[in-house]
């Protein structure tokens, strides 16, 4: 199960990387500077160092139509020689793009091949990501197993401390696809050898599981258990029959107490007036009890203030200033020209008409696995990332807001029908690096997030006022870099947001593909 898990993963990283090789092919900035390569080479090398950068890549290949190397971000002096990958190429020659793991100095990467259009296809773009230590611990975290990238000479990555590889191997190495036992150092592994398809060379995936630690717990429950039995029965036959006439009815009602409570009837008390231990462990049951619903009050309470994530988070991690830097989608969404229509509406009609578009719109967030933040009077702020992060959570904000215009289309339709006036919405996203966490005081405190994503989130919901765009939904290049699916999308050219100096190229967001 660990190893179908595995190859998953892996296949679920080439794709994604294959999408955004096929993102990055069609930027068209690069596609200038390429365009002149032959005319001004190093204005080529800082625009393909550039593009490196953006798709937090480790190395960026440029082969010609002819397979032919022109451009190698490690070595920037060398071209004009075979492409080393050829292969690569022609599986992209007839699927669009192709992806697969290469062995470059001794090191193992994962590569993706796509054409570079002008519009027509001019040379193969092939970014490169380093398979190392980060990548196998990566994996770990949603497999549970040792991982260690290797060949027959090399060690490319590993979840192992650096002291541990050495000894993965003491004798010759596992057959491959087989489980068998394998010792390192002092301690057995179930190991799997999955080998790894590449161009040039070898190399295999070991996939390990600690069969010492995962027995430990029965060891020591077995222990736990022969203890206790053991202790039990001298406790028995000293003290059983002094026990059983003083203790058989409050146990019994203790019993019934734990049973009730372990049912949900948090109200339940037992009726124990008895002067000794038992007396004073009726008492703590009861004020148990008693605890127990006054935190499902709290619970319930919390859980309508704000998201239910966001209690969880609260609860989970408790109450307390200060954050974290993650990664997350922030939505923003704003209705148009409600403050003139609110002028022809009576306080209670206004009121009514926010709370039903307010539901409709924090469903269908929820729906997509995001969490409303905050209402600001007709606005909305919804995060996809916070508290709980997903690896497409860009996908969610981009899907929640696509059903969010329609959503609005269908309330403006039932509103028109009572005479109630046709109102519209912008919706702005972008996906950034924030701190989320508790901000406020220490007697008042809200979750949100803050930086400059954020900022740039609520300035493309302001864009979406512009005539000339045409659109209700703008979407920053980072999002859909960021997204795993393909989307239908219209370039709406470069924006300037304030303290950064670099423009943030966005789009208009139309729908799936």
């Amino acid at each position: 199960m660990g190893a179908q898990i595995f190859e998953k993963l892996i296949n679920q990283r080439n794709q994604q990387i294959t999408s955004v090789t096929a993102i990055l092919s069609r930027d068209h900035a690069f596609q200038e500077a390429f365009a002149g390569a032959e005319m001004d080479r190093a204005t080529t090398l800082s625009a393909l160092a550039s593009l490196q950068e953006r798709a937090r890549a480790d190395v960026v290949l440029i082969a010609s139509l002819e397979k032919e190397l022109l451009f190698d971000t490690r070595r920037p002096e060398v071209h004009g020689i075979p492409f080393p990958f050829p292969k690569l190429i022609e599986t992209a020659e007839t699927t669009a793009s192709s992806h697969g793991f290469v062995l470059l100095d001794r090191n193992l990467y994962a590569i993706a091949v796509a054409p570079l259009l002008a519009p027509d296809p001019i040379a193969w773009l092939c970014p490169g990501f380093r398979i190392d230590d980060g990548f196998a611990r990566e994996i770990k975290t949603y497999t549970d197993l040792e991982i260690t990238f290797l060949n027959d000479a090399d060690f490319f990555g590993s979840t192992f401390e650096k002291h541990r590889i050495p000894k993965l191997f003491y004798g010759k190495a596992p057959p491959e696809k087989q489980i068998v036992d394998l010792r390192v150092g002092d301690e057995n592994f179930l190991s799997y050898l999955l080998p790894l398809s590449t161009e040039n060379g070898n190399a295999v995936a070991l996939l390990q599981r600690s069969l010492d630690k995962e027995l430990a717990p029965y060891l020591q429950l077995e222990r736990t258990y022969l203890g206790l039995a053991l202790l039990g029965l001298a406790i028995s036959a000293a003290l059983g029959m002094w026990i059983a006439r003083g203790v058989s009815r409050p146990v019994s009602q203790l019993a019934e107490g734990a049973r009730a409570i372990a049912a949900g009837d948090y109200q339940h008390r037992v009726g124990i007036k008895q002067q000794d231990e038992l007396g004073l462990l009726g008492a703590a049951f009861n004020k148990m009890s008693e605890g127990l619903v006054e935190r499902d009050q709290v619970r319930d309470l919390l859980g309508k203030v704000v998201s239910p994530e966001v209690a969880a988070e609260l609860l989970q991690k408790g109450v307390a200033l200060g954050g974290e830097e993650r990664q997350v989608t922030i939505l923003f969404s704003d209705l148009r020209n409600f403050t003139g229509i609110s002028e022809s509406l009576s306080p209670q009609e206004m009121l009514e008409i926010l709370n039903h578009y307010f539901s409709r719109m924090a469903a269908i967030v929820e729906k997509h696995g995001g969490v409303v933040d905050k209402y600001v009077g007709d606005a909305l702020m919804a995060l996809f990332g916070a508290p709980l992060a997903n690896s497409d959570d860009a996908d969610h904000a981009m899907k929640a807001a696509l059903e969010m215009t329609d959503a609005l289309d269908d309330l403006n339709a039932e509103w028109q029908k009572r005479g109630l006036p046709v109102i519209g919405v912008g919706i702005g996203i972008n996906t950034g690096m924030v701190i989320a966490g508790n901000m406020g005081s220490e007697k008042r405190l809200n979750y949100t997030v803050i930086g400059d994503g954020v900022n740039l989130a609520s300035r493309l919901e302001g864009l979406t006022k512009t005539p000339e765009y045409e659109t209700r939904i703008i979407v920053s290049g980072a999002t859909l870099a960021s997204a795993r699916e393909q989307y239908r999308t219209r370039r709406l050219g470069e924006v300037a947001v304030k303290g950064k100096q670099k423009p943030t190229e966005i789009f208009a967001l139309l729908g799936r593909s």
